[in-house]
């Protein structure tokens, strides 16, 4: 019978109203969705294995969008039984620090998810003060009267009415919300909400903006909206193969330089190909337009490295000390986004983490090493098959046994020799627990002594047990096989020699 899977539900209090619910996701802005803890609402709950990481990805999710996280609590309970502990929860969190106690198994210590994501937060931030200082070296601003290099976006070729019409963004929210500036130097806004107007109605959407500016001059308001997962099958003429899909889905970055079509010119440009991953859209820039840092932070960036990244490849594990002399552990990647180079999202880690991290790798790696070595011998393929031989020591196998043999059934081996070198019946059976095969005397399946008369049992018994037969126990060699009494004149002389002297020996009754 398969074991019932242990979940649990989470349930989330606004600590500003009180109200109380199971939560089924997280919005947009990060703040949790709720339904009631009723069956028929049972289905849209986000349920968790009580032993499995989802829980990790929903509070860093959390932390990362939600603008007021301390306004929340969270407590878990059993999945099964949620709409009954909801109403007990609810009378215990009416007065929470009478009932700490009770309350203390079900709630959920957001402190180190909230500690992780701030420390993610400071190293996006270091870099991304690098890739601003970058940016003024190389703003025209500072030399106004040429026109060659790095030109930003010129607002005043901006139609701000017609986008406001159209979209419903107005250049005031941008400015204060820091996004325009963004927008300005060929970046992204952040997720906001458009309105736009299709077929007389309006809808409101969230997307990502950002300006294009075409041949003629034109600056056009282009959204980014969400979506779902893509297949990475083609990307302007780009076919990905397996390792590039794979690289896309754990960095969000191609890994590498390829060519790519320019629609307009036909033209093939090296590029590199990141994932938004605000809005799962594949993105490319030109490979040549990459901001590559030779310092970031105190950390030096060799030339090597620089290679590496302007190549698109990974630099894993790289020490990075900032400006205030904090030191962390990430994996640095040329990204689209950026326009340079990126700490790829959920590789940072503190340098002693890292160190143990390398230890438990190298430990992994000897074992496993050692365990392929093994494996090479073993009685199993690499899928745990059970590997077929056709004899055991000198007993060859029939066709048959060998079958049975392999589908880890008992074979018989009548001919087989005890430890004396006698002739003998055995048992051989593949142990799935100890991973090779065993011989016993008695057939595992049925608990019967392996030989099947009561002559090879005398000879088992005497040779292999150390058991002894009254007929049998004065002579000095094993028996033979179905052997339960002396042959021969010799054996005939030694049993009786034998008797005699135990008469011998024995005291006389008295009368």
């Amino acid at each position: 019978m398969e074991k019932k899977k242990e979940q649990d539900v989470l349930i989330v209090r606004d600590e500003k109203t009180g109200e109380l619910g199971v939560i089924s996701g997280l919005t947009k802005d990060g703040t949790p969705k709720r339904v009631p803890a009723k069956p028929e609402n049972a289905s849209d709950f986000l349920k968790f294995d009580r032993h499995g990481d989802m829980l990790d990805n929903f509070f860093l999710n959390f932390f990362r969008q939600c603008k007021e996280p301390s306004r929340f609590g969270f407590y878990r309970i059993a999945a099964d039984q949620a709409d009954k502990l909801l109403e007990v929860m609810k009378e215990m969190l009416k007065n929470p620090d009478a009932n700490k106690e009770l309350l203390a198994p079900h709630k959920v210590d957001t402190s180190g998810y909230e500690k992780k994501v701030q420390e993610e937060q400071k190293q996006d931030g270091e870099l991304s003060k690098q890739e601003t200082t970058e940016q003024k070296q190389d703003n025209p601003e500072e030399q106004p009267k040429q026109k060659t290099g790095y030109q930003p976006i010129d607002e005043n070729k901006i139609n701000w009415q017609e986008i406001e019409e159209k979209w419903g963004v107005k250049r005031d929210a941008l400015a204060q919300s820091g996004d325009l500036d963004k927008m300005l130097h060929y970046g992204k806004s952040d997720l906001i909400k458009v309105k736009p107007t299709f077929g007389g109605e309006t809808f409101e959407l969230e997307a990502r903006l950002s300006f294009r500016q075409d041949t003629d001059g034109n600056v056009r308001l282009t959204p980014h909206f969400i979506r779902k997962e893509q297949k990475f099958d083609e990307y302007k003429g780009h076919k990905f193969s397996a390792e590039d899909k794979q690289n896309l889905r754990e960095t969000g970055n191609l890994g590498r330089i390829v060519d790519l079509v320019d629609k307009n010119t036909g033209e093939l440009i090296p590029s590199i190909i990141s994932i938004d991953r605000k809005t799962n859209e594949l993105t490319d820039m030109a490979a040549n337009k990459l901001r590559i840092p030779t310092k970031i932070g105190n950390t030096e960036i060799t030339l090597q490295e620089q290679d590496m990244l302007r190549a698109g490849l990974p630099i894993r594990d790289k020490l990075i000390e900032r400006s205030d002399g904090r030191k962390f552990v990430t994996t640095l990647q040329a990204n689209v986004e950026r326009r340079g180079v990126e700490f790829v999202p959920g590789t940072g880690k503190s340098p002693r983490t890292s160190q143990e991290h390398k230890e438990q790798s190298k430990e992994t790696q000897q074992t496993v090493s050692k365990g392929t070595r093994r494996h090479r011998n073993s009685w199993t393929d690499a899928n745990g098959n059970i590997r077929p031989i056709s004899k055991w020591k000198d007993v060859q196998f029939t066709e048959s046994q060998q079958a049975d043999y392999v589908a880890g059934k008992t074979v018989k081996l009548e001919n087989a020799t005890d430890k004396e070198g006698k002739s003998c019946t055995l048992y051989l059976k593949f142990n799935p627990e100890k991973g090779r095969p065993f011989t016993s005397r008695k057939n595992p399946d049925q608990a019967q002594v392996v030989a099947s008369s009561n002559e090879s049992r005398t000879q088992v018994a005497v040779n292999n047990e150390g058991k002894t037969n009254e007929a049998t126990r004065h002579i000095g060699e094993p028996l033979q096989k179905e052997q339960i009494a002396p042959l021969g004149g010799k054996q005939q002389e030694q049993q009786k020699r034998g008797e005699k002297q135990e008469i011998k020996k024995s005291p006389k009754m008295k009368m």
